[in-house]
């Protein structure tokens, strides 16, 4: 036949002898346990192997030990989502192989954006770890519902990863040189895709302790954002609480976050069907508030909007939320709630 054995004494295999003792091992025993082989390995290494050893299991046509992997994968980003990312960003590099490893993680991380992109747990996994052509794909992923400070955070946690890693295994004489040419790359990069974000929904306490003290955002760009801000600045220390909805994951305490129609905007994040999202209070058109879910990058009153409660709008006073009056629309349930404004005190106001 037109195998390589006939006309060479050595064949390469595009996989380590750690991954491949896996699947020696496998069709031996028919344990798919790989932990043994990768000891001593941080997790996002060990990761990583796991989606190395999926991939020589679709070479080697052996499918049960891809399902094993797959579904180890599975329990691991359930326990750590921000290792979604990892599996995300290694499937990506081998392709087609492991498609369904890729998919899943995209799903896992689309379902939990805030725990798989920004780890709270010694930094393992998350936004950090993928590639700079993926950055922007996931961070600004439409189907994802994250927050535009968090979006940033994403890109600054990045910026900080990509920093670090571009001067590792360089001699000392070299590292200035090396650090000063990799540092403005990554800056122009970052500074890019920071011009995708909408900064005037980023608190204003945040924006200058965090986003202007960073250098990633031009200053005409933060110029704006405060100018939008300023529009809302009576109102920035209030809250809208929404109690007593038959939907229970509309109440809660919605924070103002930019505005709409030149009207406050308020958002509360939550969870829905199981999915992290934005929940959104208001003013369509000047005649109808509405709460609703937010799909991450469109205005208000969109048709992709999820609306659960709507009040038409009766006050001279286009930042008056109204307390009551609220009514069920599409998928939202009786009752209806009841909103109140809280500011330094928490009283509840008359509205």
């Amino acid at each position: 036949g037109e195998f390589r054995e006939t006309s060479s004494r050595e064949v390469r295999l595009d996989y380590t002898s750690a991954v491949l003792r896996v699947v020696v091992e496998f069709c031996f025993t028919d344990d798919g346990n790989a932990s043994h082989h990768f000891d001593g390995l941080m997790p996002e290494s060990f990761v990583r192997s796991l989606v190395r050893v999926s991939a020589a299991a679709h070479y080697f046509d052996i499918p049960h030990l891809e399902a094993n992997v797959y579904q180890k994968l599975t329990d691991m980003i359930v326990e750590l989502p921000s290792l979604a990312c990892v599996v995300y960003n290694e499937s990506i590099n081998i392709g087609n192989p492991v498609e369904a490893l890729s998919r899943m993680a995209e799903k896992k991380i689309r379902a939990r954006p805030r725990k798989s992109l920004l780890p709270v747990k010694d930094n393992v996994g998350g936004v950090r770890s993928l590639d700079e052509s993926l950055l922007e794909k996931i961070v600004f992923d439409k189907q994802s519902r994250i927050s535009e400070f968090e979006k940033f955070q994403c890109l600054q946690q990045w910026a900080e990863r990509g920093s670090k890693d571009s001067v590792q295994g360089t001699d000392t004489e070299g590292i200035s040189k090396v650090e000063s040419e990799l540092s403005e790359e990554i800056s122009t990069t970052i500074t890019n895709l920071a011009k995708q974000l909408d900064l005037s929904r980023i608190p204003v306490s945040k924006l200058t302790s965090v986003v202007e003290q960073s250098h990633l955002v031009t200053r005409d760009d933060l110029y704006q954002a405060y100018r939008s801000r300023a529009l809302c600045a009576g109102r920035t220390d209030h809250k809208i609480v929404v109690e007593g909805a038959g939907t229970p994951e509309v109440n809660g305490t919605y924070i103002q976050e930019g505005v709409h129609q030149d009207t406050p905007m308020y958002l509360m994040e939550g969870m829905w069907e199981g999915r992290e999202v934005i929940f959104s209070i208001f003013l369509c058109s000047e005649t109808t508030w509405y709460i609703s879910i937010m799909p991450e990058g469109e205005m208000p009153g969109e048709p992709t909007y999820i609306d659960f409660y709507y009040c038409d709008h009766a006050s001279n006073n286009c930042w008056k939320i109204p307390s009551r009056g609220w009514q069920p629309i599409n998928i939202g349930q009786t009752p209806p709630p009841t909103c109140f404004v809280t500011g330094f005190f928490d009283s509840k106001d008359s509205m």
